[in-house]
């Protein structure tokens, strides 16, 4: 997963203590040889954070004096804001990758920060700081009351990987049905019977994850199976007994909602003394770098999570420049097979 540049992390720091109101106008910011001990950088890179800073007129740099917030607080239109919850975990995908693809042609920048960054935000700043905003919801239920006066305001968003309940922003997600129904038509074709799609959270929660559990129930009516159950397992909790009881109901196949959770159900079970895939046969989703490094390899269903970043900033700059043809986008998923099937 690419990293975002050092000299951006700074900025977007920076950036966001002053709209959070942590820097005010006329407030000192921190001197190129601060941000490189606070940050461990050079002085080209501290000097060019600075600069970015001043060139989007957030502060301005009055020589032998120092850097300050400038009265001017409003974040030009050409910022987007791009809402991550994960932004430092190397195990899933990097959208920033595709959306600075789409936008390093253009006159728009992107500043990244984590969903509880909205919770010092309301409405009214988003929309005097942002041109537009990409989100990435930890649930299809988060921050209804800013977002649904985003959209009663008709400020552009775009919505990642899942969709907000009750408000009909464009969204970009992967093909989750087409994922679940191969990934259980795979295991129906090794000739497993009993087949459980195992997940971590509520189904209610995430519409990502329900899509692949109907995936999985289409697959399992079209193969006439007699058998089909969902399980929600915190996977903190001792999960020997829950692996026990799949045995004693002679379980074969368990698809997983994320690789992740996956390669943690995996290690459970070699705990247990059960063989993958002799006993059981695992698939995940999402295709992270982890899952073809462990052994067995994990089969999984894999994502294009730059394409969807690509995707989700283009629907958006189409939204922030008033044209007409925008609308949601799945992305094609595919299956890759390892050795945790058989």
């Amino acid at each position: 997963m690419k990293k975002e540049p050092l000299y951006q992390k700074i900025v977007s720091d920076i950036m966001a203590q002053i709209q959070s109101g942590e820097l005010r106008p006329g407030d000192q910011v921190p001197t190129e040889l601060e941000i490189s001990k606070h940050y461990n950088v050079s002085r080209i890179t501290s000097k060019r954070s600075l600069t970015e800073l001043e060139n989007q007129q957030l502060i301005e740099r009055i020589q032998g004096r120092g850097s300050f917030v400038s009265e001017q607080k409003q974040v030009h239109s050409n910022v987007i804001l791009f809402i991550l919850p994960f932004p430092n975990n190397p195990g899933l995908g990097d959208y920033t990758q595709g959306i600075s693809r789409f936008i390093e042609n253009s006159s728009y920048t992107v500043q990244i920060q984590t969903n509880t960054y909205l919770t010092k935000l309301d409405s009214k700043k988003i929309t005097s700081m942002y041109a537009g905003l990409i989100l990435y919801p930890e649930a299809g239920t988060s921050h209804l009351d800013i977002l649904y006066t985003l959209y009663l305001e008709k400020f552009p968003v775009v919505v990642l990987d899942k969709k907000i309940e009750s408000i009909p922003f464009p969204f970009i997600t992967s093909d989750n049905m087409q994922g679940g129904y191969l990934a259980t038509q795979h295991l129906i074709m090794q000739g497993h019977k009993k087949i459980l799609f195992y997940a971590t959270q509520n189904l209610e929660r995430s519409s990502t994850i329900r899509e692949r559990y109907l995936g999985y129930l289409k697959a399992i009516h079209q193969a006439k199976l007699d058998y089909h159950d969902s399980k929600v397992v915190n996977p903190k909790e001792d999960t020997s007994g829950f692996i026990d009881k799949l045995k004693e109901e002679n379980v074969t196949g368990v698809i997983v909602e994320n690789d992740i959770n996956a390669i943690h159900l995996m290690k459970e079970i070699k705990s247990c003394g059960y063989q993958i895939p002799e006993d059981f046969s695992i698939i995940g989703f999402d295709n992270i770098q982890a899952s073809g490094l462990i052994d067995p390899g994990l089969t999984t269903i894999a994502q294009r999570f730059e394409e969807i970043g690509y995707q989700s900033a283009k629907q958006l700059i189409q939204l922030i420049d008033k044209k007409q043809d925008i609308q949601s986008v799945i992305v094609p998923i595919e299956i890759i097979i390892r050795e945790s099937t058989n």
